[in-house]
């Protein structure tokens, strides 16, 4: 066994306790560092998702927090705040995966193209070419989603979740296109 500073055994469970809380705080500490630097860096005003990486970042923050002290308030020795930890440990990786989905992602023209730019990857279509279609299928609904493809790549968005003015960034997409 382990020996605790005031010459206690530390039994397993108070070292799990340690690491999962640990896991928790370093996870998401890399995952607010990792988007703050993306959105300094890569981050262009257009169509973005950041309220939904927003909510699902204080979602991971409430999970983490509150379900272990929850836990550990019981009268049970700990044992529930280590099960509680354990079930932030599962639960929060997801809710921070989309998170940062959320929070690292940007649809916008550049020039004559479309740029939609995610944490690892970016898609360039170019709008002065003939084989792009650009479809806005039921503008009349509340949520309606929008195409822009070529024959290499496509950029698909929904209404619901992108958050910036969608009907302007259309309209300017097919006046670019007309005007080739």
């Amino acid at each position: 066994m382990v020996q605790h500073l005031n010459g206690e055994d530390m039994n397993v469970e108070i070292i799990l306790n340690i690491f999962l809380t640990s896991f928790l705080g370093v996870s998401h500490v890399f995952v607010i560092v990792t988007s703050l630097v993306w959105r300094l860096r890569r981050f262009h005003k257009g169509l973005h998702y950041s309220a939904i990486g927003l909510g699902y970042l204080f979602l991971s923050i409430y999970v983490g927090m509150f379900l272990p002290i929850g836990g550990f308030t019981f009268l049970d020795g700990g044992a529930s705040g280590t099960k509680a930890l354990i079930a932030a440990a599962i639960i929060c990786p997801f809710l921070l995966f989309f998170a940062i989905r959320g929070f690292c992602y940007c649809i916008y023209i550049d020039g004559c193209e479309v740029v939609k730019r995610t944490l690892f990857r970016e898609v360039r279509i170019d709008l002065r070419d003939k084989s792009v279609i650009i479809d806005d299928s039921e503008p009349w609904t509340i949520t309606f989603w929008i195409s822009i493809r070529s024959d290499k790549n496509q950029i698909t968005f929904n209404s619901r979740r992108t958050e910036g003015d969608i009907r302007s960034f259309v309209k300017n997409c097919k006046i670019i296109h007309k005007s080739q």
